[in-house]
Order: C-alpha cells, then sequence, then structure tokens
C-alpha cells in the first residue's frame, strides 16, 4: 500500500488522464469519484449543471465510499474547474474528510480558463479540514496537449518527492 492517495474527480476524462498518469510516477492510490446522479457529459445542459452547482456551493451525493485517510501521509486532490470553482464532486468529499497531519496537493484541469479561484477554493476548503494546499499544478486541455501534461506531470511527481 502507498503512502499517497488521489482522490479525484472527472467528466470527461481529463483529469482521469492526469491521475493515472501521476499514478503512475508515484505509485499512489487512485479513488475516482463518482456521484449518485451523473453530471451530463454534453452541451448546454453539463454547463448548466456544473456551473451551477459550483458557483452555488451545491455538493452532491457521492456514490463513492470516502476512503479512510489514516494509512496515508500525502493526499493529492484533482478536478476540473467549473464556473472557475472546484468541481462540486471533489467538494462533497474534501466536506466528507479530515485531512489533519496529512500534506495535500492538487492538480487542476481547464479548457481554457483561469484556475485560481479553484485553487483558492481548495486551499481554504483544506484548511477548514485541518491542513494546507503544500502545493498544486494546472493544466489546459490534457489531453489535447497529452505529450507537454505527460512532461508535466512527471515534472510536480518529482518535485513533490
Amino acid at each position: 500500500m502507498s503512502n499517497t492517495i488521489i482522490v479525484y474527480y472527472s467528466l470527461e476524462g481529463n483529469v482521469d488522464f492526469l491521475c493515472r498518469a501521476m499514478a503512475k510516477q508515484n505509485g499512489a492510490d487512485l479513488c475516482r469519484l463518482e456521484t449518485v446522479k451523473e453530471y451530463p457529459k454534453k452541451g448546454l445542459m453539463k454547463f448548466l449543471h456544473g456551473g451551477r452547482d459550483a458557483s452555488f456551493g451545491f455538493k452532491p451525493e457521492l456514490k463513492t465510499e470516502v476512503p479512510d485517510l489514516s494509512n496515508y501521509s500525502r493526499v493529492i486532490l484533482a478536478c476540473p474547474v467549473w464556473a472557475g470553482k472546484m468541481a462540486a464532486p471533489l467538494a462533497s468529499y474534501i466536506e466528507a474528510s479530515d485531512f489533519t497531519g496529512k500534506e495535500v496537493f492538487a492538480i487542476v484541469s481547464s479548457g481554457g480558463g483561469s484556475a485560481e479561484k479553484c485553487l483558492a477554493q481548495i486551499s481554504s476548503s483544506v484548511e477548514a479540514k485541518g491542513s494546507k494546499l503544500k502545493d498544486s499544478v494546472t493544466f489546459v486541455n490534457p489531453i489535447k496537449n497529452a505529450e507537454a501534461s505527460l512532461e508535466k506531470i512527471k515534472d510536480f511527481a518529482q518535485k513533490i518527492g
């Protein structure tokens, strides 16, 4: 068992791509969050539902059992940016977790917008749950830029140890 877990939400596969690459680099365990009610994956409804939930702080019910973090010293949180904020399923996970005594890192993916508000939100949420966000890395369209993204995730894995 690894001392690192990557907990993530991925709607279209970009974050999944990044997290699997990260786990390959550092041997981390993976926990992909799934919601009871799935988000639309295409069209206007995808943006309406995801953006609404992120903007208004809605925290959807998770189908995924919240992992016990007692065996991990490092937690990597990952999600797409929705309306400038963290994806609502990751907010649900953070609310149900305790990060006291954990090193916490973040991986964030966007379609082109800024990730600053998202990272600030993750940071303040993690702080409210007992830790501090130690470092983070952001990506824009990682699958479309696969080679550069894989190099960047490798560098991040080496940087955080």
